[in-house]
């Protein structure tokens, strides 16, 4: 076979944790499924415990090789110590760290959500609303390929697979008689418990979906309450995560890239701030329409009752068509696409 027709390899380097959630991995699960499907070989680099946290990375029949720190990790032993490109989904790495990468890959590509860092790659990619090239003006090497916005955002293919059925159903029956809460596997704190202690208090009668992973701290008194109750159901490591949600009137969750899979099914929010780099994502859901937010968790017992309780039809209908307007779910094709373009080119080199 000619070196033209090996695939390219893709080394993923994300991680999953207690405080910072799995969300960067199932994002990355997104894009590499996308790459897989377009032939290239795809492996993961994560810190020891993310598979733990995020069952569907040991699912997804990739290889998981050991991180160590943000630039010391390990390659699949049939790439003999090289790979054609990283890409690199983390918070702690640094431009250095990039660098050092570049001795082992000759294309790097960074997932970023804020743009506060420097970087030296190739392809960058930010979901965040209303972001501009201005906003990596020498933040990143010249000529490194931006994709930026909502519509970048990797997120799985069911998702849009399913946009047009969720659209039509919420335009022909608005109303509110099934609540999603989604707050992320590693359930922050288990606010997911007392989001639901709130809800069901506000909301009686109204049947209540719980997404949790194995490990979140609410699952077991959720699990509890949850025995003799109908109405009350505790999905734990959802495997079908975009018809569960499409099954939702209202969606209670953060606002990291799952509330984004909610707009692409056109589903209401609520939003909750659990970190400040939600912040700006939920502020530009709630200004466009298409969520209610509340700024910290600490405004919960507050906020979310009145919200839910006078939340209307007409309103959740104007809320889905707002949502639908954000994000089409077609972000991992596009950045899949980029990525493998960038790696038939030449490097970037970095900045000086």
């Amino acid at each position: 076979m000619s070196a033209a027709a090996l695939p390219a390899r893709i080394l993923v380097r994300a991680d999953a944790g207690p405080e910072l959630g799995g969300g960067h991995i199932m994002r990355c699960l997104a894009l590499a499924a996308s790459l897989k499907a377009r032939g290239a070989s795809i492996a993961f680099a994560c810190a020891p415990g993310s598979s733990d946290l995020v069952p569907a990375l040991s699912r997804s029949g990739f290889a998981v090789m050991t991180a160590r720190s943000a630039a010391d990790f390990d390659l699949p032993p049939a790439w003999g110590g090289q790979a054609d490109a990283i890409l690199v989904d983390l918070y702690t790495s640094t431009r250095a760290d990039e660098s050092r990468m570049r001795q082992i890959a000759p294309v790097i590509a960074v997932l970023e959500d804020l743009p506060d860092r420097v970087h030296d790659c190739d392809l960058l990619g930010d979901q965040g609303f209303d972001r501009q090239p201005a906003d990596y003006a020498d933040r990143v090497p010249p000529g490194a390929t931006l994709l930026l916005g909502p519509d970048m955002t990797p997120l799985r293919p069911d998702f849009a697979r399913l946009r047009s059925a969720s659209l039509a159903r919420r335009l022909a029956s608005p109303g509110l008689s099934r609540l999603l809460v989604s707050m992320g596997m590693t359930d922050v704190g288990g606010i997911s418990a007392q989001i639901v202690a709130l809800a069901r208090k506000s909301l009686p009668d109204i049947t209540i979906d719980v997404i949790l992973g194995p490990l979140a701290p609410s699952l077991p008194g959720l699990l509890q309450a949850a025995e003799n109750d109908p109405k009350f159901h505790i999905l734990v490591d959802v495997d079908r995560m975009a018809e569960c949600v499409m099954a939702a009137d209202l969606a209670i969750g953060a606002g990291g890239g799952s509330a984004l899979e909610r707009c692409v099914l056109g589903v209401p929010s609520l939003v909750i701030v659990l970190a400040e780099n939600q912040r700006p994502a939920a502020r530009a859901m709630a200004a466009a329409g298409a969520a209610l937010m509340i700024e910290t968790p600490q405004a919960l017992a507050d906020a979310l009752p009145a919200l839910l309780r006078h939340v209307s039809p007409p309103q959740l209908a104007q809320m889905s068509a707002s949502a639908a307007r954000l994000c089409d779910g077609r972000g991992a094709e596009r950045i899949a696409t980029a990525l493998l373009a960038r790696i038939a080119r030449p490097p970037t080199p970095a900045n000086a």
